[in-house]
């Protein structure tokens, strides 16, 4: 019965900016921790460790230095879910990882592997990946600003302004005639709740029937127009017939909802300009561009993309 609605469209930047040039390989499973037999009676409680400095030096690789500066860049780059694990175990692996690679470069190089077509080929990929994405990112940037932002909460404020939201429960039946009847319950003194959870079809029942607060576009219009209308602890009067049955309403609270606030909207808004800057850069691309396309016969198809 609910309209799902969204105050902004979300939507993140496209085929993500960031481009890791050669992906580590797995981060090893840790110790099993030992039987509590082995361990000694007590420990002192244990200190976080520190960040090293990034001159510090972490491992010498046939004499070829690893700073933790290097080391450091690389947990920038690791999934969030490892960039949180404690600096005393993620460093040790990190470092062995740095020092498995420079081996394989090293031994990779020895081989004038560097020379290959097939790495050439890969060089080149990545490159081209990274052109894309520096240009994206500085397309970003001459238009998601500050400003910007605030020009379109500007314009989200004026076409969403302050609206009357209402709070209600209800008992979702088949007929008028269970409604009717349960409307002499509660005249009776039953108990809202109690009655939705024993009588109620609707999923809401579970939560005695408490829909929360939604606005007159969130339901479907009988509902809405029947809830608007009426007081504040008021039931209706009679059972509001719906596409999904009839229902008892009561209403619990009413209130006046102002749009979320800039900061609250700041994340939508800045996926929504990211979104549009990209597109209109793209677009204005295409638009001077002379793009032919073929179908598998190598006949020439319809540029259905330009508009007419």
């Amino acid at each position: 019965m609910r309209h799902t609605s969204l105050l902004t469209a979300g939507i993140g930047l496209a085929a993500g900016i960031g481009l890791a040039a050669v992906a580590l390989g797995p981060i090893p499973a840790f110790a099993q921790t030992a039987p509590a037999a082995q361990q000694p009676a007590a420990q002192p409680a244990a200190q976080p460790a520190k960040e090293p400095a990034k001159d510090q030096l972490m491992a010498k690789v046939n004499g070829d230095p690893i700073y933790a500066s290097e080391v450091l860049e690389e947990v920038q780059n690791l999934p969030e879910q490892y960039r949180g694990m404690p600096t005393d175990r993620l460093l040790p692996l990190m470092v062995n990882q740095i020092i498995t690679n420079k081996l394989l470069l090293s031994e990779g190089t020895k081989q004038k592997l560097g020379d290959s077509e097939e790495v050439k080929k890969r060089v080149e990929r990545y490159r081209e990946r990274a052109i894309q994405q520096v240009l994206l990112q500085q397309v970003v940037a001459q238009s998601v600003n500050d400003a910007a932002l605030k020009d379109l909460y500007k314009k989200y404020v004026a076409e969403n302004p302050p609206k009357e939201e209402v709070s209600a429960r209800h008992i979702l039946v088949n007929s008028e005639a269970e409604g009717t009847a349960i409307i002499a319950q509660l005249k009776g003194g039953a108990d809202f709740a109690a009655l939705a959870k024993q009588k109620s079809k609707d999923p809401a029942a579970q939560n005695g029937g408490d829909l929360g607060f939604f606005g007159r576009e969130d339901m479907v219009k009988e509902f809405a127009d029947a809830a608007f209308a009426m007081k504040t602890g008021e039931v209706s009067p009679k059972p509001v017939k719906t596409q999904f049955g009839f229902h008892v309403i009561k209403v619990e609270d009413r209130r006046t909802a102002n749009p979320v606030s800039f900061d609250e909207a700041k994340d939508d808004l800045q996926s929504q300009l990211t979104q549009q800057a990209v597109s209109q850069y793209i677009e204005s691309l295409r638009s001077g561009a002379k793009i032919e396309r073929f179908d598998a016969d190598g006949k020439p198809l319809p540029d259905t993309h330009k508009k007419p």
